[in-house]
C-alpha cells in the first residue's frame, strides 16, 4: 500500500491541532504519516507535539520563527515520505475512509490525475454543519481556476508527491492564497478528479484566515485577488474572457467590503462595474440590491446571518 503524508502546518492552535493529528492517525488506511510543522507558536503547541513522541507516524519539526503558511507547508511537504501528500489544516478533519475513498479514485486514473479531492463540511466548535461543500470540476480546469478557486476544500486535496515536485512545490514568496496559488500551477499541468462524498469536516472560529463558513472576509478576497493577479498576470491577459471575469469577481468582493464600510455609493459603483464586466444574475442583483435592501448586504458583507433570515 502506498504512503499517505498528511501535511499540518499550525501556528498557536495547541489547543486545535491535536484534533488534526488525531484524524490522521484514525485513517482506515494502515500506511499513512502527519507531518506536522509548527511555525514558531508561543502558546502550548510544542508542548501538544511532543505528546506524539513516542508515536513514529507523527514527525514534527518547529521553525524558529514565524515563516508563514506557504513556508509551512513547503518544509512539511520536504520531510515527507508518503507517494502522495494530503493538504490538512490544524483546525480540520479527515473522517476516517478519506484516504482509501481518494487512493481508489487514483487507481483509477492515468498519470495526468495529478489531484483528487472531495466534499467537506463546515461546522462550528459545537459540530452543528453550517454548510455542505460538494465537489463539481474535474479533468482540465485551466485557465478557469484563475478566476476562483473551485476545488474547496482545500484540506480535501490528496495530490501526488511527484506532481508537487514538478511545479516546484509551495510557492514560499506567496503570503496567503496558498491554496488558490498552489493549485493554478497544479492545474496547468495536471488534471483533478474528484471523489463525491463529504470527507473532510472543516472547523469554523473567531480567527479563521478567510472569513465566516457562511460568507467569508470580503477583505481577504481581495487581497487574496490583488495578489493573484499580479503573480498571474501575463496568464490572465493571455486569456481575456478570463481576465474579463476575474476583474469582476474582483469588484464584487471590493463592493461587498463597501457595504461592510457602510458605503453604499461606493459599492453600488463596484457593482455597476462587476456587473459590466460580466452581467451575471449575481453581479446585476447586487447592484439592484444595493441601494434597497443594505440589511441584505449586511449578510453578504461578512456578518453571520444567512439572506433567508434577512428576508424573513
Amino acid at each position: 500500500m502506498p504512503l499517505v503524508s498528511a501535511l499540518i502546518p499550525t501556528y498557536n492552535r495547541a489547543d486545535r491541532v491535536g484534533g488534526a493529528i488525531e484524524s490522521v492517525l484514525a485513517q482506515s488506511h494502515d500506511e499513512i504519516e502527519a507531518v506536522v510543522v509548527n511555525d514558531g507558536s508561543t502558546d502550548e503547541t510544542r508542548a501538544t507535539l511532543e505528546a506524539y513522541a513516542d508515536d513514529d507516524r507523527v514527525r514534527a519539526r518547529h521553525n524558529d520563527e514565524n515563516r508563514g503558511i506557504a513556508a509551512t507547508f513547503d518544509r512539511a511537504a520536504a520531510v515527507a515520505d508518503g507517494e502522495y501528500l494530503g493538504i490538512l489544516g490544524d483546525d480540520d478533519r479527515w473522517r476516517p475512509e478519506k484516504t482509501s475513498r481518494q487512493l481508489d479514485r487514483f487507481a483509477q486514473l492515468d498519470d495526468e490525475y495529478g489531484l483528487v479531492y472531495a466534499g467537506g463540511t463546515r461546522v462550528d466548535d459545537d459540530g452543528t454543519i453550517l454548510t455542505e461543500v460538494h465537489p463539481t470540476v474535474h479533468g482540465d480546469c485551466y485557465p478557469e481556476i484563475l478566476t476562483e478557486f473551485p476545488l474547496a476544500p482545500h484540506s480535501s486535496h490528496l495530490i501526488r508527491a511527484s506532481c508537487l515536485d514538478a511545479i516546484g512545490g509551495f510557492n514560499t514568496d506567496f503570503p496567503a492564497a496558498v491554496d488558490w496559488e498552489v493549485n493554478i500551477r497544479l492545474a496547468r499541468e495536471f488534471r483533478v478528479a474528484y471523489v463525491d462524498e463529504i470527507l473532510v469536516d472543516r472547523q469554523f472560529h473567531g480567527d479563521n484566515v478567510s472569513g465566516g463558513a457562511l460568507t467569508g472576509d470580503p477583505a481577504y478576497q481581495v487581497a487574496a485577488r490583488d495578489r493573484i493577479r499580479r503573480a498571474f498576470r501575463e496568464e490572465l491577459r493571455a486569456h481575456p474572457k478570463i481576465e474579463r471575469r476575474f476583474a469582476a469577481a474582483h469588484e464584487k468582493h471590493r463592493g461587498r467590503v463597501a457595504v461592510g464600510d457602510r458605503d453604499r455609493r461606493r459599492a453600488t459603483a463596484h457593482f455597476l462595474a462587476a456587473s459590466w464586466l460580466d452581467p451575471t444574475v449575481e453581479h446585476l442583483g447586487s447592484l439592484a440590491t444595493a441601494a434597497v435592501h443594505p440589511r441584505l448586504y449586511d449578510a453578504l458583507a461578512g456578518r453571520e446571518t444567512s439572506p433567508a433570515e434577512v428576508l424573513g
